[in-house]
């Protein structure tokens, strides 16, 4: 089965990039995740610097992407990503925890989806995937706050990760506000 392309808005240390991508059947998650491509393509794509996000953005017909640069990979829904998880220990049902992240110059807010009590080491080694998803997200640039986005689902690179925290009850975002 091919899937169509599905919009995707990526995000580097510099620059902001949206346009359409063909993740193949098995989904974006297992695409961004392939280790033996070291790239991604956007088609119909706009390119822009972060310092400059409000000028009109670069349209190049095609845009190459070397994913170990890439921070977060936004979608609009949950469904573009793909299967995310397999079974995890025995657990059939994901528990979300709400995290701010801190990857190279962005701060995201959103759940992430483990098989019981976090555990930040196991979340920052365990299994061979770069990108991890975080549901019910949002991302803004440290450095260029007019930077922002939401997404009901986005992909960020845990090779990029600085630091990450769990949100006090009192923290996490209200539904009704995305």
């Amino acid at each position: 089965m091919i899937r169509k392309p599905i919009p995707v808005e990526v995000y580097t240390t510099t620059h902001r990039a949206r346009g359409l991508i063909h993740p193949g059947a098995a989904g974006l998650f297992a695409t961004l995740n392939l280790p033996t491509e070291s790239y991604i393509e956007l088609e119909e794509a706009e390119f822009a610097r972060l310092h400059e996000i409000n000028k009109a953005p670069e349209r190049p017909k095609r845009l190459w992407l070397v994913k170990a640069d890439i921070a977060a990979v936004a979608v609009t829904s949950r469904g573009d990503l793909g299967p995310t998880t397999a079974a995890l220990r025995g657990y059939t049902k994901p528990f979300p925890h709400w995290v701010r992240v801190f990857a190279r110059g962005f701060e995201l807010v959103g759940q992430v989806q483990t098989g019981g009590q976090f555990d930040f080491g196991a979340l920052m080694s365990e299994g061979e995937a770069t990108f991890l998803p975080l549901f019910e997200a949002s991302l803004t640039a440290t450095l260029f706050p007019r930077v922002r986005t939401r997404a009901r689902a986005l992909l960020f690179n845990r090779h990029l990760v600085n630091a990450i925290y769990l949100l006090p009850r009192e923290a996490i975002p209200d539904p009704s506000e995305a």
